[in-house]
């Protein structure tokens, strides 16, 4: 799935992420981070001993970030010109094989101050394996919880998303799933970029749209658990509703976002354009 992202975000993502620029003087919103993004509960720290999904997730930041598209472009001819004629399959298989290893040893091609080749060059050099984990996520308006802390309320349903990307054919398609874990990364430089890991639906097979124009999602047939990790400010929030005709589907709701009087937000339509 990781190939077909649709990656409009432009180096703000990363600069999002930068924290501790506050007004001087200011008192400090209990709003303030919806936007850009923060933890609220369940805060842990740990070490990926293994590396295994820490390498996982880094290379879905890379794979999804605007900024480094023209070096996956570049990556990808490479790979092409030594393909022999296989199949594209083959070639996105490789890419995304290599791709992490090949960025970093390109790192010298980042050298300077400005913010893009700092924030290449962080990026090129991988995060740090002390992780600090999530159970409750506030981003673009939105309050994610994981599967695991929602199944604890009867009352909150917070770990939901869609996604929306691009397939291989150039057509848009909607990926449905909820949030297992919650991750910030920490590249350094104060650049701390948080990612979900996701169970996602298999699509086309778990998803359908009913004679009423509404998504029927079928949560037991699940897919891409070699490609979990999404950039938390691409998924939009959806809930999940038990179709009273069919106990095996569910019905997605899309979410409420909360953005207007936050973090200077006063037009919605000046924010979405």
């Amino acid at each position: 799935m990781m190939e077909s992202y649709h990656t409009e975000e432009s180096i703000d993502c990363c600069i999002d992420y930068i924290k501790d620029r506050r007004a001087v003087g200011l008192p400090v919103s209990r709003h303030e981070g919806r936007l850009s993004g923060r933890g609220t509960i369940g805060k842990k720290r740990f070490v990926d001993s293994d590396n295994k999904q820490l390498e996982k997730a880094h290379s879905s930041v890379l794979q999804q970030l605007t900024l480094v598209e023209p070096y996956i472009q570049q990556h990808l001819n490479e790979i092409e010109s030594e393909s022999n004629g296989r199949s594209q399959d083959w070639i996105i298989k490789e890419h995304k094989h290599r791709f992490s290893s090949w960025f970093r040893d390109h790192e010298h091609q980042f050298q300077g101050d400005s913010t893009n080749e700092v924030t290449l060059t962080r990026l090129a050099s991988g995060p740090s394996s002390n992780v600090t984990s999530w159970q409750a996520y506030e981003i673009n308006g939105y309050t994610f919880y994981t599967i695991e802390k929602d199944n604890k309320s009867a009352t909150y349903q917070n770990s939901g998303v869609r996604i929306e990307a691009i397939d291989t054919s150039g057509q848009t398609v909607t990926y449905y799933g909820f949030i297992e874990e919650i991750w910030e990364l920490d590249y350094g430089a104060n650049i701390q970029i948080p990612v979900f890991r996701c169970q996602w639906v298999k699509h086309p097979q778990g998803v359908a749209v009913d004679n009423y124009g509404l998504t029927l999602v079928d949560l037991a047939n699940v897919d891409y658990k070699d490609d979990p990790w999404v950039l938390a400010d691409r998924v939009v929030q959806v809930f999940y509703i038990s179709d009273p005709a069919n106990a095996k589907k569910h019905i997605a709701i899309s979410g409420k976002q909360r953005i207007l009087g936050v973090d200077g937000v006063e037009d919605l339509v000046n924010l979405m354009a």
